[in-house]
């Protein structure tokens, strides 16, 4: 665990646990001892200390802020990402306030999203976020992540509507990367034109570098597939040097020139 994450699951004691209303001599002792023992890096003993707390029925503020607390543990330092989900559950079970079951949903649909891929749980999560009445700070990302769930699951009609609902909305946060979405879309589809044409309007728009040799190269990867092999051959070399692996980008270019001869003989 680095230094950063340490502090900044100290301080989230400090915060929470440590200005609790029921706060006993005993409890507050015990939350100092796991603190210590996060401290040194001993997570499997904070956490039985943390049940060891929650096996004593304190109140349902107290439960919230360890059953988060013990999520965090088991997702970010020990890796274990169901018995982490049970905790932020747990959290959304005992707590009517908004600011922890913003937190504890978004962490479930992270969790679900990014390591364990559960594309259905994770989209679930980011309709629930995306539900919140007023709209939370994060509606753009929870809506991105919602299509791309979508594109997960193989809903290609659905992740679209959503896409193309960001598209056409200049001010949202993630309008130019839904263009690019939109092209995987396609892409995953078999549509290659109309993938080519997602990704052509997403590069005049795209300002990062490293996103627009990926749709360049994947716009090669389209159009070498339709077998027009010049067209594939000028983009695979306009990023020659620009690509991450150059191994794969000279193989293209090799293969289609080699491809190329062949038709002319």
């Amino acid at each position: 665990m680095s230094s950063n994450s340490t502090i900044k699951l100290l301080i989230f004691l400090q915060v929470t646990l440590l200005v609790a209303c029921d706060f006993t001599p005993r409890l507050h002792k015990d939350i100092l001892n796991a603190q210590n023992l996060i401290a040194n890096q001993d997570y499997k003993t904070a956490i039985d200390r943390y049940e060891e707390i929650l096996s004593r029925n304190p109140s349902d503020e107290i439960k919230v802020k360890i059953h988060y607390q013990i999520g965090e543990l088991y997702s970010i330092n020990l890796n274990r990402n169901f018995k982490a989900l049970e905790h932020y559950e747990k959290v959304k079970e005992y707590s009517e306030e908004p600011l922890w079951l913003v937190k504890a949903e978004e962490r479930v649909g992270e969790i679900n999203f990014i390591y364990l891929r559960n594309y259905e749980l994770a989209n679930k999560s980011y309709s629930r976020l995306l539900a919140f009445n007023p709209k939370l700070k994060r509606y753009d990302f929870y809506q991105y992540r919602q299509a791309l769930s979508q594109l997960g699951l193989k809903n290609y009609k659905k992740a679209e509507e959503i896409l193309k609902v960001m598209e056409a909305n200049p001010t949202h946060e993630y309008h130019v990367r839904s263009m690019y979405e939109l092209g995987m879309s396609a892409f995953y589809q078999e549509k290659w034109p109309e993938a080519i044409e997602a990704w052509r309007a997403y590069i005049k728009r795209e300002k990062r570098s490293e996103h627009i040799v990926q749709a360049k190269f994947l716009m090669a990867n389209a159009y070498e597939t339709m077998e027009d092999l010049k067209a594939a051959y000028n983009l695979y070399y306009s990023i020659l040097g620009k690509y991450p692996n150059t191994t794969v980008i000279k193989n293209r270019l090799e293969t289609i020139y080699a491809r190329r001869v062949a038709r002319k003989r």
